[in-house]
């Protein structure tokens, strides 16, 4: 409920002080939830910079009859509202990630009337996904052993190795899955625990700090 809570109000309210507070919210609550900051800033890496780029890529305007490349004003304000939106949006993303567990998530697709068969195959390619790429750092690391990265060549070959070691496997894994599948009787979920617990003083927390945020962003939005 938080980080989807603080993903809503990052897409629908105005940036500031909006995205300053949710990531302060964010930053805050990681070290209750057993998160490291900067095992939360390693995770970020990859999003923020594809986000980056592409907030790049509004801002710039290309005349193609003139070929002249300019920076509009309006389209830097544009691109950083952007950025500043997908990179909270994806740390709160990656904040729930890191703290619920698929089960949870399946149970309350579940609930929400979502069919069976598309729950079950959803969670076992998640769980295929981390063996994939468990395996795949298993390779890597015995070709690392073997000095498979020490001149430029032998790196283009151990990658291409790796690629086509990850396929070959991806494809084995992926017929297996079919196999079982087709051998289940979809008429029967697979069996989860699931804790119906409600936390409401959890819930009234979440309700507390959104409605400071909304009101923080009104405030600033009515004061000259």
């Amino acid at each position: 409920m938080l980080y989807g809570g603080v993903t809503v109000l990052a897409l629908a309210l105005p940036p500031w002080p909006t995205i300053p507070l949710l990531l302060s919210v964010c930053l805050a609550t990681s070290k209750p939830a057993g998160i490291r900051l900067g095992h939360l800033l390693r995770c970020a890496r990859g999003p923020a910079t594809f986000i980056l780029i592409a907030a790049a890529s509004t801002v710039i305007s290309v005349d193609l009859n003139n070929w002249q490349l300019s920076v509009p004003e309006e389209n830097v304000v544009h691109g950083a509202t952007l950025g500043a939106r997908a990179i909270t949006a994806s740390i709160a993303m990656l904040m729930f990630a890191s703290t619920t567990p698929i089960t949870t998530v399946m149970g309350s697709l579940r609930r929400l009337g979502v069919p069976g068969p598309c729950i079950d195959v959803v969670t076992v390619m998640y769980r295929l996904v981390f063996v994939l790429l468990e395996s795949i750092s298993v390779i890597r690391q015995a070709q690392i052993s073997r000095l498979g990265y020490s001149t430029a060549r032998r790196t283009l070959n151990s990658a291409g190795l790796l690629t086509a070691a990850a396929l070959t496997r991806a494809w084995s894994q992926a017929s297996r899955l079919e196999i079982g599948l087709a051998g289940r009787d979809f008429g029967i979920s697979m069996p989860t625990l699931e804790d119906s617990i409600v936390n409401w003083r959890f819930i009234g927390a979440c309700a507390l700090t959104f409605s400071a945020v909304v009101g923080a962003s009104l405030l600033e939005g009515i004061l000259p």
